[in-house]
């Protein structure tokens, strides 16, 4: 005689889990998101924008998902009048650093920095990009390994 409770099956409340299919379109939806924000990024570089980023690590995770062009690096340690002179000459200043503590401290500095300037500054994509991440990149250099998941 079996001992009640442990041969029934467990009742999950929603139905259970998702099913692969559902998950597997998901991610190829995330995935035609990824494409499509690339190529609105690569467009922005086209006319004019210029894109500042953390280090070369990000720099290079940047080039191996398809976008263009040359980022600025930036670091507390950076030649401030040489990024200014940069951002005035640019249709605006696309800011894509990383999700983590120190990340977000630039992204402020940057956004008082610009803002007092005068300077066009956009965090739209730095913002898309880890949405379309969420819960698995907090940097930069992730984002090659998420879409490998993704594929």
């Amino acid at each position: 005689m079996p001992i009640k409770g442990v041969n029934e099956p467990k009742l999950v409340r929603g139905g259970g889990q998702t099913s692969h299919k559902r998950f597997k379109r998901k991610n190829i939806l995330a995935l035609e998101m990824l494409k499509e924000l690339i190529a609105s990024l690569n467009n922005e570089i086209e006319n004019g924008a210029l894109i500042v980023v953390e280090g070369p690590k990000d720099a290079k995770a940047l080039k191996e998902i398809g976008v263009i062009g040359k980022p600025y690096l930036y670091s507390h340690n950076s030649d401030h009048i040489e990024l200014f002179n940069m951002a005035i000459n640019a249709t605006k200043v696309i800011i894509l650093v990383d999700n983590d503590e120190e990340g977000k401290n630039i992204c402020k500095k940057l956004i008082s920095e610009f803002s007092s300037k005068g300077i066009r500054y956009d965090i739209w994509y730095r913002k898309q990009l880890y949405k379309l991440g969420k819960n698995m990149i907090t940097h930069l250099e992730e984002l090659s390994s998420v879409i490998k998941r993704f594929e």
